[in-house]
């Protein structure tokens, strides 16, 4: 499993221990999935030239490095199986993991997409023009940029999350790719979060969010049924 978040001015790989832990990292480590991360170009702390890597085309070198890295994991260092590979992501990350489904379906088969940004259109012009310039000027950028112009490749499954009172990535961004899912027949799961934001913050609605999308990883990358248990948070949930 890709866990990524692929955004540019962000390091998550770091030579370093941390006193914090990725508990959704640990717990598909305990079902058994290999957990890999990736900083791909646009990122932080190694320099201008690869942070402006991705000025003006959002979605497209981050997609081929974190093929690089799939490809560098199961065929290099022989970890993993390269034909179950999922990947999970929020906020960029969600927009990540859906871009690389819908553009290399040969080598992501399952994608987790969290609260995605699924046009650069539609989110906030401080955060997006920075790095895409205007509309106006880059209408080529903005339409290779949006998920919905690739949507169509997808082969593998897509799980959909996201909070339905986000006021970061407005909820507006998954239903116009559902939109485009359904005129193009492709099917999806969707998780939502009626009265949540750009993420699930009790200890209740993330537990069972992540359950869910450790269900969707067994069931669609390692090919386990699942479902008819409480899960490893089912104690923690008073069940």
């Amino acid at each position: 499993i890709v866990s990524v978040y692929g955004g540019p001015h962000v390091q998550r790989v770091n030579n370093s221990w941390s006193q914090n832990a990725d508990m959704r990292a640990q717990r598909l480590r305990s079902l058994g999935f290999c957990v890999v991360k990736c900083d791909n170009r646009g990122g932080s702390r190694r320099g201008r030239l690869f942070e402006l890597e991705v000025k003006g085309d959002m979605g497209n070198k981050e997609v081929e490095d974190q093929v690089d890295c799939v490809d560098h994991v199961t065929r290099v260092l022989k970890v993993g199986d390269a034909k179950r590979v999922g990947i999970v992501g929020w906020s960029y990350g969600g927009y990540m993991a859906a871009m690389c489904l819908s553009k290399e379906p040969n080598v992501f088969h399952a994608a987790v997409s969290g609260a995605p940004v699924t046009t650069w259109r539609a989110y906030d012009t401080h955060y997006t023009e920075r790095y895409m310039g205007l509309p106006a000027e880059n209408k080529e950028g903005y339409e290779r940029s949006s998920v919905m112009n690739h949507s169509h490749n997808i082969k593998g499954s897509l799980m959909l999350v996201h909070g339905m009172v986000d006021e970061n990535v407005h909820f507006g961004h998954t239903t116009r790719l559902i939109n485009k899912l359904v005129e193009d027949m492709i099917p999806y799961e969707l998780l939502l979060f009626p009265t949540e934001r750009h993420s699930p913050r009790g200890t209740k609605g993330r537990a069972y969010m992540e359950e869910r999308i450790g269900d969707f990883f067994m069931k669609n990358v390692k090919k386990r049924e699942v479902g008819g248990g409480k899960g490893i948070f089912g104690g923690f949930l008073g069940g």
